[in-house]
């Protein structure tokens, strides 16, 4: 459909800026934090020890130990990791429990180094203690990992039968040695809370009340056809019904919305109805520099104005929030779709605007301005249209809210295997589904712009980045869950683990790949929301003027 899709909001900006920092921090705190306790749940059921839990990479920013676990908060918010002993090295040493409160080792140490001795030679701790006996009073240089930081300290070879220790490969309870079915459950788990989560929010969401397009369940009737767009070019034209997609039955526009758009860069073909006439026609479904499909046909949009930009032409032109657009330059507007055409063939031409302002009618003189992102000539406007508010009961909201979850969680993983499975047999190019990646700042902007029109929008639109979160987890590419799973099938088939070698290399090349993900992600949010974040930044740097 042809409109503005821009949103304006004429609030503060260090309003506006605090509030997307803090609706992205609740929406990626939300998300990791389930995540990582549906790990950290299962290990401690699992009686694997766990070292860390961590919200965040990279330094710590508040942390505090309780029982054999150290909980912290990191400074980089784009994830978070449970630590657990036992994840892959083998040569190491666990300290399980000391006895000798002189001891310079404290349980949880991990001895990586004995000066005098390669740990890898022994098969187990039993083996590394005898060879220790052959010099029992003589004191040892050895290393220890403690809190991410290896120390030195000087130990006789008698203190190391004042504790209890394990090879890393043979310790009960490190990860590694704990059974299939209890690692794979561990690993399961994160993305397991991410399909929870929407379970819990949605009974919110209709508690609280949602305000939805009133048009997705409209019937697909065509009003208005862009000329020269690929809807026009096909044949289509204002008055035809769509009756199917891909020979699929559409009762609604949300149907038509999900399988035009779950098919960029792809020839579809519509089954519509023009009077009596059913015809069959074809269109390409062409995805835009975001990803997104402009097809040209579109709904009926009244030509109310809901938003004014500011600094933009129709602000300072004096056109303000509710006014009705009649015509412009003599020519009859007959909906926001048609208006919008005429604004973006105007080539910043000045142009007159009859606006109905109440029972007044005004004329306006004004000319576009082009919208680089957009491609397009544009005013700085957006259109009213119907919402319809969803409020229930308590018990009521709890029954449509789980329906609502497993409706949303069953459409989205239909949609996102169906996008591969198009990716993988060349339906879809690779270089269309890179348009469609959208990184952190992308989110933070859209969490700002849902929290700002209410918490109902921002809990929903948590629950929708939690299943696609959980789908993501469970690709099976090394450093993600989907990758650990992997490892274990394949150690299921062999009946022996992977070795510390192949692992490395694999989830090299999986960290490596996710990288290059995270670029191009990062590279699309910057494409797409250049001016953005310009002015987002300018607003930052006034908070500190």
């Amino acid at each position: 459909m042809v409109e503005e899709h821009r949103q304006f909001c004429n609030g503060e900006p260090s309003f506006l800026v605090m509030t997307t920092i803090l609706a992205f921090i609740f929406v990626i705190g939300i998300l990791v934090f389930f995540h990582e306790l549906g790990h950290f749940l299962l290990a401690k059921r699992s009686n694997i020890r766990v070292e860390k839990f961590s919200l965040g990479f990279g330094p710590k920013l508040v942390s505090f130990v309780r029982g054999e676990t150290e909980y912290l908060i990191s400074a980089l918010p784009l994830g978070g990791y449970v630590k657990m002993y036992g994840e892959g090295k083998e040569d190491n040493v666990i300290v399980e429990s000391v006895s000798d409160t002189g001891s310079p080792l404290a349980s949880g140490d991990r001895i990586v180094g004995i000066k005098g001795f390669n740990l890898k030679e022994y098969e187990n701790w039993e083996g590394l203690l005898y060879a220790l006996k052959s010099e029992p009073h003589q004191e040892k240089e050895v290393e220890v990992e403690r809190d991410g930081k290896v120390h030195s300290f000087s130990v006789s070879s008698l203190a190391f039968y004042d504790i209890e220790a394990y090879y890393e490969k043979d310790y009960q309870r490190g990860f590694s040695g704990k059974s299939l079915t209890d690692r794979f459950l561990v690993v399961i788990a994160g993305p397991a809370m991410n399909f929870i989560i929407p379970f819990f929010f949605m009974p919110l969401v209709f508690m609280f009340g949602i305000s939805v397009s009133g048009y997705l369940e409209d019937i697909p009737d065509i009003t208005y056809v862009t000329k020269d767009s690929p809807a026009h070019l096909s044949g289509f034209a204002a008055g035809d019904r769509i009756l199917s997609i891909n020979g699929k039955e559409v009762k609604n526009w949300k149907d038509v919305n999900i399988a035009v758009h779950s098919n960029p860069d792809s020839l579809l073909e519509f089954r519509v109805k023009t009077g009596n006439e059913t015809k069959t026609l074809t269109l390409f479904a062409e995805a835009g520099p975001e990803g997104r499909v402009e097809t040209g046909f579109a709904r009926p949009i009244d030509a109310t104005i809901a938003e004014v930009a500011e600094d933009r032409p129709a602000w300072r032109a004096g056109i303000r929030p509710g006014d009705r657009i009649k015509a412009i330059d003599g020519v009859e507007v007959t909906d926001w779709n048609h208006m919008s055409d005429i604004i973006a063939e105007s080539n910043g031409k000045e142009l007159d605007f009859t606006i109905e302002r109440g029972e007044e009618k005004m004329h306006f003189r004004l000319a576009a301005q082009m919208q680089e992102d957009l491609g397009r000539y544009i005013i700085g406007i957006t259109p009213s249209t119907d919402r319809v508010l969803k409020k229930y009961g308590f018990f009521e909201s709890i029954s449509r809210g789980i329906a609502e979850a497993a409706r949303m969680t069953v459409e989205i993983t239909i949609l996102f295997f169906g996008f591969l499975f198009k990716l993988v047999t060349g339906k879809i190019a690779l270089a269309t589904a890179g348009k469609t990646v959208a990184g952190p700042l992308l989110i933070a902007k859209v969490s700002g712009d849902v929290a700002q029109s209410g918490i109902s929008n921002l809990l929903q639109f948590t629950s929708l980045i939690s299943i696609n979160l959980a789908l993501i987890n469970l690709l099976p590419i090394p450093m993600l869950d989907g990758g650990h799973l992997l490892y274990l099938a394949i150690e299921k088939i062999k009946r022996k683990p992977l070795s510390i070698k192949t692992l490395e290399i694999t989830q090299r090349i999986g960290f490596s790949f996710l990288i290059f993900i995270m670029a191009a992600a990062l590279y699309n949010d910057i494409i797409r929301m250049r001016e953005d974040i310009f002015s987002q930044f300018g607003r930052i740097l006034d908070l500190f003027r």
